[in-house]
């Protein structure tokens, strides 16, 4: 690549940021629009952005950047989001506009499965309540569960779902997960078992715990309903740290309210935010976060390196890292 490449950076970072970027090779040339990602912030209007846009090569930036605003960037090669999920671009039409989409997919995962035993623990001792009765001043004891000997399933075996197998398995639990790939009595070192994504229903009968990491597709979406939740164990606890709409939400309350299920940990919700008349806020029986799972210090520091990894890449036309294939939407 002999011509200058214009990359534009489509959130608020800091200007070692921006100048590392600029680093990467002289042909860069850097152009930083914070507002395009928040049109409702103070700055820039619509029409300057745009303007700047028309001659980016490449767009690091949220999922959440206007369609508006991407559509402005003719000349678009590239686009890096500072996203793990893409179901957003894909909802709108846009993994396949003739640019590249590369995600982040993996740059939280330890964070995220770490979430996942963490919230398993806590459903396992009973210690969600533990903070209930000391805010109450109420002494109250009782007998605790053991992750060891449980099953966990796991649905999807990416960078998330990897690093919960090796966390499960280093508590002795029994790990079966599923992916698109798996072939019969597919061997892995992470897992106890491998089934392939039609075989949800072992899954579903056989987790004490099921975690789903799947990415949210036209084919996942309401993954789980009210058919799959009757087909679960009573005493099982579903863990999601996907997105929210993999999940019939309606139906998970129904089931958390009638005993279908026991428990439930999550940190994803459709909509979000949880609108407050929710019956999910005041069910003793779930955990809940507001997606923050992955939002770890320095999130926004490593995105920033991969990006300045891929960017390298970019310019010596060698393959990028991550890039998300449109058919599959992941």
């Amino acid at each position: 690549m002999d011509r200058q490449v214009t990359v534009a950076v489509g959130f608020p970072v800091r200007d070692e940021v921006l100048e590392a970027i600029g680093r990467v090779d002289p042909r860069v040339r850097v152009v930083h629009l914070p507002g395009i990602a928040r049109p409702g912030a103070p700055g820039a209007g619509a029409d300057e952005w745009k303007q700047q846009l028309a001659g980016a090569d490449v767009l690091f930036g949220p999922t959440s950047i206007p369609r508006e605003f991407i559509e402005a960037a003719p000349n678009l090669r590239w686009f890096q989001v500072i996203n793990a999920g893409v179901d957003r671009l894909a909802q709108e039409g846009l993994l396949d506009r003739g640019f590249v989409v590369t995600n982040v997919s993996g740059l939280v995962a330890v964070s995220i499965a770490e979430w996942v035993m963490g919230t398993a623990l806590m459903l396992a001792k009973n210690l969600h309540q533990a903070v209930r009765a000391q805010g109450e001043r109420r002494w109250s004891a009782w007998r605790v569960g053991e992750l060891a000997g449980q099953t966990m399933g796991i649905a999807g075996l990416g960078a998330i779902g990897r690093e919960t197998a090796r966390r499960a398995r280093a508590f002795d639990m029994r790990v079966i997960a599923s992916r698109r790939t798996a072939a019969p009595g597919a061997a892995d070192p992470d897992c106890d078992e491998v089934v392939g994504y039609d075989d949800l229903a072992r899954l579903l009968r056989e987790s004490d715990y099921l975690v789903l990491c799947v990415p949210l597709t036209a084919e996942t979406h309401h993954l789980i309903g009210a058919r799959e939740l009757a087909m679960m164990k009573p005493t099982a606890t579903l863990v999601n740290i996907a997105r929210g709409a993999v999940v019939d939400q309606e139906a998970l309350i129904a089931a958390l309210r009638q005993g279908t299920i026991a428990a439930a940990a999550l940190d994803v919700f459709d909509p979000e935010p949880l609108p407050a008349e929710s019956p999910l806020w005041g069910m003793e029986n779930v955990i809940m976060t507001p997606h923050i799972s992955g939002s770890i210090e320095g999130y926004g520091r490593r995105s920033a390196e991969l990006f300045v990894e891929n960017l390298g890449r970019f310019v010596s036309g060698e393959k990028l890292m991550n890039v998300v294939d449109p058919g599959l939407g992941y």
